[in-house]
C-alpha cells in the first residue's frame, strides 16, 4: 500500500479551487468582459490564482508533480479500457509494464522510477485513484473463447428473426426456461479468528453432490413452478413432501435433464400456464439436445407454442436468467442451507433427499421477495422484453478499433491491434489430433519423439 502523508499541525492548506470556475473567470479576463477584482468578487477566487493562470496556460498545480504528462496518462487510460474491452483486462504489474514499455521505447527517464526505469506498487495506486472517475478494479470472472468469439453479426441475426418470432407477442406468453443445479456446499464465509491465523477453518459437513432444478420465468416477471430431477432410479413419497406448491419432482440415473424429463416438464408446468393463455406463445431457451425432441416439438405446434434458440455460446448475454436470476438464487441457496446445516442437519453428512423439498420451500419464498424484478430486469439486459438489440451489442467489443476513439490509433500500434484481435477471436476451426494406441509390446518402454512428422513417417 502507498505511504499516507501526514501534513502535520503547522502544514500550510491551500484553498481547492473550482476548475470551471476558474476556466471562466480566465476566459472572462482574455476577452476583456470584467477586471480581475470583478473576476474576484463573481468567481470567489482570489485574483492573483487568476492572474497566473492568465499569463501562463501551463501553471503546474500545487503539491507533487505527476511523473507522467496529462495527455500521457489519458493516453494510458485509453489502452487500459481497450484491453479490458478486448477481454484481456490489465493488472496493476501489467499497467507497471506497459508504463515501463512505454518510457523505454520513448527513452525517457524517470528518476524515481529508478535504475529500472519501471513504477512501483504506489504509483500504481495514485494513478487509479487519481483516475477513479474512469478506472476502478473489479473482480473479473473467466469466459472460454468460444463464448469470446461471440460476433455482432451472429448478434444481429438472432435478433432480426427474434423480431419475428416475437411480434405481437405479450409479454406474458414470453417465456425463458434453463435447469441449474443446487450443491451440498455451503461455501467459504468470513469468520472471526486469531490475527495471523493461515488457514482459519469450520466444521461443516459438505459434498460433491449437487441436485438438477429447471426453472422459468415470464418477461412480465412471473415465476413458474420449478421441477427437479434426483439422480436416482426411482422416486420414493418422502422426496416430494414439504416443497413449494405446484412444483414437480422426477428421477434419472444420471441425475440431469434428458428428453424425457423435459417432454414431462412440458407437459405437467408449460402447458397448464400456456392453456391459460391465448394468441402465440414462445419458449426462449438454449438449443441443447436434452431440451428437444420430436414428441415436444409435436406437443408444442399443437398448443401453438414457438420454439425460439439462443445463439451458440451466447447464454452469458441473451438468457434472462443466466444473466439476473441465477446468482441472487445460489446466494440464497448458500445461506438457507448453511442455516440447516448449523440446526438440523449438522450431525448429517450430506443433505438427504428427504429434507431437500423442504429447503427448496424456503429458497422459493425467499426468491419471491424481489425475484420478479430480477427477472424483468434479466429480459431488459438481455434486449428481448423490450426489444432492443443494443443492449446486448454494447455488451461485445466494437469490431473497427480504429473508430472507437482518434487517440487509441496514436496510442497503440498496428500489431498491439491485431494481436487483440487474434487473442479475443482465435481460430475455432482446429481440432486436436486424433489418439493412437501404440503397439508395444508389454513391459516395454518407448522414446520421445520431437515432431508430428516423425509419429508419420
Amino acid at each position: 500500500m502507498p505511504r499516507n502523508y501526514d501534513k502535520g499541525c503547522r502544514s500550510k492548506t491551500y484553498k481547492k479551487t473550482n476548475p470551471t470556475d476558474l476556466a471562466n473567470a480566465v476566459n472572462a479576463i482574455k476577452r476583456k468582459r470584467m477586471t480581475y477584482r470583478e473576476a474576484q468578487e463573481v468567481y470567489g477566487i482570489h485574483y492573483s490564482v487568476i492572474y497566473r493562470h492568465v499569463k501562463n496556460n501551463d501553471i503546474k498545480k500545487q503539491g507533487g508533480q505527476t511523473s507522467l504528462s496529462l495527455n500521457e496518462e489519458n493516453l494510458l487510460i485509453d489502452n487500459i479500457l481497450l484491453c479490458a474491452e478486448r477481454g484481456f483486462p490489465l493488472d496493476r504489474l501489467d499497467l507497471r509494464l506497459l508504463v515501463k514499455g512505454y518510457l523505454d521505447r520513448r527513452g525517457k527517464k524517470v528518476k524515481r522510477f529508478g535504475r529500472s526505469n519501471m513504477p512501483g506498487k504506489e504509483w500504481a495506486h495514485s494513478f487509479l485513484t487519481r483516475h477513479s472517475d474512469v478506472l476502478a478494479v473489479r473482480l473479473c470472472q473467466t469466459i472460454k473463447r468460444c463464448r469470446a468469439a461471440v460476433s455482432r453479426e451472429t448478434i444481429n441475426q438472432y435478433f432480426d428473426n427474434l423480431t419475428i418470432s416475437l411480434e405481437g407477442i405479450p409479454l406474458s406468453h414470453i417465456i425463458n426456461y434453463d435447469e441449474t443445479n443446487l450443491t451440498d456446499d455451503p461455501g467459504r464465509r468470513k469468520i472471526i479468528t486469531k490475527r495471523g491465523t493461515r488457514y482459519p477453518e469450520r466444521i461443516i459437513n459438505s459434498t460433491m453432490t449437487s441436485i438438477s432444478i429447471m426453472f422459468a420465468a415470464c418477461a412480465d416477471g412471473t415465476l413458474l413452478p420449478p421441477c427437479t430431477v434426483y439422480k436416482s432410479k426411482h422416486l420414493h413419497e418422502s422426496w416430494r413432501i414439504g416443497g413449494p406448491k405446484d412444483a414437480r419432482f422426477n428421477r434419472r440415473p444420471s441425475g440431469w435433464f434428458d428428453s424425457l424429463c423435459f417432454d414431462d416438464w412440458i407437459k405437467s408446468i408449460a402447458l397448464p400456464y400456456f392453456s391459460k393463455l391465448s394468441r402465440p406463445k414462445v419458449l426462449i431457451g438454449d438449443n441443447l439436445s436434452s431440451h428437444l425432441s420430436t414428441d415436444s416439438i409435436k406437443l408444442c405446434k399443437e398448443n401453438n407454442i414457438r420454439f425460439v434458440f439462443l445463439p451458440n455460446n451466447s447464454t452469458h448475454l441473451t438468457k434472462p436468467l443466466d444473466v439476473a436470476f441465477f446468482r441472487p438464487l445460489k446466494i440464497h441457496w448458500r445461506n438457507i442451507l448453511e442455516q440447516w446445516k448449523k440446526t438440523e442437519g449438522k450431525d448429517e453428512c450430506s443433505l438427504p433427499k428427504d429434507r431437500f423439498p423442504r429447503l427448496l420451500k424456503l429458497l422459493w419464498l425467499k426468491i419471491q421477495e424481489n425475484g420478479s424484478e430480477n427477472i424483468v430486469a434479466g429480459f431488459n439486459k438481455c434486449g428481448i422484453a423490450p426489444l432492443n438489440r443494443q443492449r446486448v451489442l454494447d455488451m461485445l467489443p466494437s469490431d473497427d478499433i480504429d473508430k472507437t476513439d482518434p487517440n487509441i490509433e496514436a496510442a497503440l500500434s498496428t500489431t498491439h491491434k491485431d494481436f487483440l484481435k487474434e487473442m479475443r477471436f482465435s481460430d475455432q476451426t482446429k481440432k486436436r489430433q486424433t489418439r493412437k494406441r501404440l503397439n508395444v509390446q508389454t513391459g516395454k518402454s518407448v522414446d520421445t519423439v520431437s515432431s508430428e512428422e516423425e509419429i508419420n513417417e
